[in-house]
């Protein structure tokens, strides 16, 4: 167990300790900051030497990691500082299709990518590093070489031993088929609930969880453009489990599994409030069990109903809060009192910078406010530091209260946890 009741005074839960914790978030203050959580810019080149005094082509690929659509302007050329032999110049990239310039949108989990042309410099030679000022994005090394130099570099490729089968090259009908399919996975999968792997100093002392959400029709399907608001259909998945490392056998404590059918609109006022407000609608049917069999077998089904109202640029500095009402379907046989404990009404509060700190705090009653729980989860974006090379996040949670899984749902405890995430 997880610091028993036994071991925990008595805490009483109140109306003003739950505002409290909200009071909290709404006092966080940072300096803003950049991450991969929303649309995450990325310079990519050639692997291959660049030519001196010649053309070279780089990507600017822009990444969507969040599980809806973005938008983002691409510019017609871009200002850039190329740097070798301890000098710097200035450089103009510009798009090799200038019908290409300008907004466009990024489905989630999916990315956009175009083409610049830059002319190297005469006098240019060696080792040299690119960057974009203007944009938060990674710098790029190249390896500038004279034309005759760069000319040889094919014959340098290591050739494979005899007898041994090259790569068959793909067909047209191959790649075709592999980028639909891609797509396709991009349009209808994306993270849902916060994707992690903790670990603490109490026992259980490790915890995980996955989730991810799927959109039932395609939005470029016949349904979907005669009826648009069947887009908000999702199934969805969640699944967390605590595991406890520190036993000889590894075993899990408890695992909960949580299927969903819901539905979303997002920005039902479309727009009309203003830039910095919006309000998301969510309703839906979950189930909740651990697969287990007697006395330790809990599950429950829940319809419920959560709107979201979120204030500032979800990209910058922002607030949401997402309170939710459920009620419970069927009965509730292996667990008649979780309804004591797990309540019908929580909240979920965020606050901090789209790409960069950010804390969240789920809480939720009981029939009594001393029997709530309260989760707090702070998270901050690796690729900061890593030039975009690595999409986590470090990630702390703390939970206090009944609940952190079904097989506790009468029990109280607390842990303070440490690890890495996903997702968010």
């Amino acid at each position: 167990m997880v610091n028993s009741h036994r071991l925990i005074p008595p805490v009483r839960w109140n109306a003003a300790a739950y505002g409290a914790a909200v009071l909290l978030l709404a006092g966080l203050s940072a300096p803003r900051m950049v991450s991969a959580q929303e649309v995450t810019p990325v310079f990519v080149v050639p692997r291959a030497p660049v030519a001196a005094a010649g053309p070279m082509t780089i990507w600017l690929a822009v990444l969507n990691a969040s599980d809806r659509a973005e938008t983002y302007v691409f510019p017609a050329s871009l200002d850039c500082r190329l740097r070798a032999a301890g000098a710097e110049r200035s450089v103009s990239a510009t798009l090799r299709n200038a019908s290409e310039a300008g907004e466009t949108t990024i489905p989630p989990g999916g990315h956009v990518r175009r083409e610049y042309v830059i002319q190297v410099p005469a006098g240019v030679e060696g080792q040299a590093v690119l960057r974009v000022p203007s944009i938060a994005a990674n710098a790029v090394a190249l390896d500038v070489r004279r034309t005759d130099t760069t000319a040889k570099a094919p014959e340098a490729a290591p050739v494979p031993p005899t007898g041994s089968p090259a790569e068959p090259s793909k067909s047209p009908a191959e790649e075709a088929g592999e980028s639909a399919a891609v797509e396709f996975f991009r349009e209808h999968f994306s993270g849902y609930e916060p994707l992690y792997f903790i670990v603490g100093g109490d026992d259980p002392n490790a915890k995980f969880q996955i989730s991810f959400k799927y959109q039932l029709f395609s939005n470029k399907g016949p349904l979907v453009k005669a009826f648009p608001l069947l887009k908000g259909l999702h199934l969805a998945y969640t699944q967390t489990s605590l595991w406890d490392l520190t036993s000889d056998s590894k075993p899990f404590v408890d695992t909960s599994y949580k299927p969903e059918l819901f539905y979303a609109v997002r920005g039902v006022d479309g727009g009309r409030w203003a830039d910095w407000l919006r309000l998301d609608l969510q309703a839906g049917l979950q189930h909740q069990s651990n697969g287990k069999s007697g006395a330790d077998s809990r599950s429950l089904n829940v319809a419920y109903f959560e709107p979201t109202l979120i204030v500032g640029n979800e990209d910058g500095f922002h607030f949401s809060l997402a309170p939710r009402v459920w009620a419970y379907i069927g009965g509730l046989d292996e667990n008649r009192d979780i309804r004591d404990f797990h309540g019908n009404v929580g909240a979920r509060s965020r606050l901090g910078w789209g790409r960069g700190l950010l804390l969240s705090a789920t809480g939720r009653l009981g029939d009594d406010a001393n029997r709530g729980a309260l989760q707090l989860d702070l998270s901050y974006p690796l690729m900061r530091f890593l030039y975009g090379n690595v999409a986590l996040y470090l990630y702390a949670q703390y939970f206090y209260g009944y609940g952190e899984s079904l097989l506790q749902y009468n029990e109280r405890t607390s842990a303070l946890r440490f690890g890495f995430a996903l997702f968010r």
